[in-house]
């Protein structure tokens, strides 16, 4: 009767469904167990990566760089005293267009003071400049006139003389030819051009040269003697000697003024105050109209 049953109960489908749900159950169990190792690991590597990394505070890694807050950038701007007081910062440094930031504290007196001294070196460099060049250029004309000797003179008869008064002309260049002299009230020649001119008025140099002579004559009184080169001098009469700017041997540069006109000589009473202007060339005399340019 048992063994009758047993044959048809592993005959029937009840017993293929408990064979299949415990193969079922025995390949979980096995995949389970495989698994359980790997998961474990797993585990492993998530709680390392969550771990905190602790740094000693004394370790700092070479590639970083310290943030900044903005509090740390208020204090580097204002600064601080011993004491713990902020401070405004001063401009150490000038910067921008006018010397200074746009947005540079304009009522902070640190700041005025800073734009105030910087303005006060400039200045200062500019007069030391201005000193430098004016000392130059003082330079420059002493080594001119040390230079220019009487060998190196040099007249360019293209450019000619200036007028060294202005004047109507009273009695003109006439070497051959006599003219009548009013005061003297007898005819005669005339070796230079005179000129009217007032007591006082200033005589300029009509070219540049060096002064030969100094002397009084009775005819044109104080006399003075222009070499101008190239075989040229010039002699200007009727001088004021206490006006007289310059000694025998100075040089005179075209313009400048050498004296004032004086009182005529008994000479010229008639004709009146005047400035005796004659033209020199190797010894002879030359018509200064022929070299006199408006």
């Amino acid at each position: 009767m048992k063994k009758h049953s047993l044959a048809e109960f592993l005959k029937s489908k009840s017993f293929y469904v408990l064979l299949g749900i415990g193969a079922l159950a025995i390949i979980a169990i096995t995949v389970v167990t495989l698994n359980q190792p790997s998961s474990n690991k797993e585990e492993n590597y998530l709680a390392d990566l969550n771990e905190p990394n602790e740094v000693a505070d004394n370790d700092v890694k070479p590639t970083e760089t310290p943030s900044t807050t903005p509090s740390d950038t208020t204090k580097n701007e204002t600064g601080s005293t011993d004491d713990g007081k902020d401070v405004a910062a001063v401009p150490t440094e000038p910067g921008g267009n006018d010397g200074y930031l746009e947005n540079d504290p304009v009522d902070d007196p640190n700041y005025a003071n800073a734009v105030a001294e910087k303005n006060e070196t400039d200045k200062a460099n500019q007069t030391a400049d201005a000193k430098k060049d004016t000392e130059k250029d003082a330079a420059v004309t002493e080594e001119t006139e040390q230079v220019m000797t009487l060998e190196t003179l040099y007249f360019d008869v293209d450019k000619g003389l200036s007028w060294p008064i202005n004047g109507d002309v009273l009695l003109k260049y006439s070497p051959d030819q006599v003219i009548y002299f009013k005061t003297l009230e007898q005819f005669r020649t005339n070796p230079a051009l005179i000129i009217d001119a007032k007591i006082g008025a200033e005589v300029n140099s009509a070219a540049t040269g060096i002064i030969t002579s100094i002397k009084k004559v009775d005819e044109t009184g104080v006399t003075v003697t222009v070499n101008i080169g190239s075989g040229y001098s010039l002699i200007y009469g009727q001088m004021e000697k206490d006006s007289l700017k310059f000694k025998v041997g100075d040089v005179v540069n075209k313009g400048d003024v050498l004296g004032t006109v004086a009182k005529p000589t008994m000479y010229y009473s008639v004709e009146g105050s005047n400035l005796y202007f004659m033209v020199e060339k190797d010894n002879d005399t030359v018509d200064p109209l022929t070299l006199l340019k408006k």
